[in-house]
């Protein structure tokens, strides 16, 4: 039922007292949120978790998780206002709390349906907008082709041990520092995680698989790999590590253009579901392209092959997108002839205005 009567408000921090009360908001408004995420975002920005509470009852009746990520980036992590609460301007309001907070920062998130993104998109300028995010979900149901083995590549929990490895290899895909998240996700009781590493202790790819606010739902997710045979036996054993009262209800999230992530997903049993839209404020963030640890069994032609195959399908699908383009780090030979002529040969694709050449 409707709340007739303005109620009597303040919008404030949370604190870890109102974590369990903020994930039955969420369930209500439908998000399939990480359930220990705001845990972990408090140690990253404790002032930017907000909620509403109705004084009079003490209940929460709003959230807006507005995080300071690094200087110039920052994400709506979630929006939502009870339902019978809705029509009294308290959105707005805890919405403009956290768009104060965020301040100048390039802005980005993810909206809950088709109606909230243009909502973002036209009022509140999100207008730098991503290709859509394609839910795929199910009951786990795993191909018995999937990779099992790759030939000097071992899996090892993440743990304090290599978890700044994990950190670094994280930085260099994602252009972020996120190791507050990380060192969170993999201390957090439950979480089911898995580094893939070489001979030489090199990260090669990590995969989560973590807890949502919604009972029993999973969620892969990050997964990064060098390659996608990497990709696909981390999220194989990840999701073998699962005990089968959590195997019911399983999500991936994939770029829609993504279609090996996608192919992944359904050898794993997952369907295609819903689409997501989101946007940023002020530009897409930048998209690195490593070749450090691609191409060791291949030939010069052909990394520098594909690694112009990938930008020009980034840089189309992309445009406003800065990429870097990182170059292998030396190596002893053989390998290390090739390395040097491949980062010889890559330095072509850098126009030092979409696409950047860091060595």
């Amino acid at each position: 039922m409707s709340i007739s009567k303005k109620p009597n408000y303040i919008i404030r921090s949370m604190g870890l007292s109102d974590c369990d009360e903020v994930r039955e908001l969420w369930k209500g408004a439908g998000f399939t949120i990480i359930k220990n995420v705001n845990e972990v975002f408090m140690k990253l920005d404790p002032e930017g978790l907000l909620v509403a509470q109705d004084q009079d009852t003490g209940k929460i009746i709003g959230y807006c998780g507005a995080v300071n990520v690094s200087e110039d980036f920052a994400v709506i992590g979630g929006y939502c206002v009870k339902p019978e609460y809705q029509g009294h301007g308290i959105g707005n309001n805890i919405w403009n709390s956290g768009m104060a907070h965020m301040g100048d920062r390039n802005i980005g998130l993810m909206a809950a349906n088709m109606k909230m993104f243009e909502i973002y998109r036209d009022r509140h300028h999100f207008k730098c907008i991503r290709e859509p995010i394609l839910y795929m979900r199910g009951q786990l149901a795993l191909d018995t082709d999937l990779i099992d083995h790759i030939k000097g590549v071992s899996l090892v929990a993440i743990n304090e041990d290599n978890v700044r490895d994990v950190i670094e290899y994280d930085q260099q895909i994602c252009g972020l520092d996120r190791s507050v998240m990380i060192e969170g996700f993999y201390k957090t009781a439950d979480n089911v995680s898995l580094v893939a590493i070489n001979d030489r202790n090199q990260v090669l790819g990590y995969c989560f698989i973590m807890e949502t606010c919604v009972q029993s739902l999973q969620l892969v997710a990050p997964l990064y790999a060098d390659n996608c045979q990497i990709a696909e036996l981390l999220g194989h054993k990840c999701c073998l590590l699962l005990p089968l009262s959590k195997r019911s209800d399983v999500i991936i999230k994939c770029w829609k253009s993504d279609h090996k992530a996608i192919q992944l997903a359904k050898k794993l049993g997952l369907s295609e579901g819903r689409e997501q839209m989101g946007g940023y404020t002020k530009v897409i963030p930048q998209t690195n392209v490593g070749t450090n640890n691609i191409g060791w069994n291949n030939t010069v032609e052909d990394t520098v092959h594909g690694v112009k195959q990938v930008l020009t399908e980034l840089t189309a699908k992309l445009p406003d997108t800065k990429v870097i383009l990182t170059s292998i780090l030396p190596a002893p030979e053989p390998r290390g002839s090739k390395c040097k002529q491949v980062t010889e040969l890559i330095q072509q694709f850098a126009d030092n205005k979409t696409v950047t050449l860091v060595s």
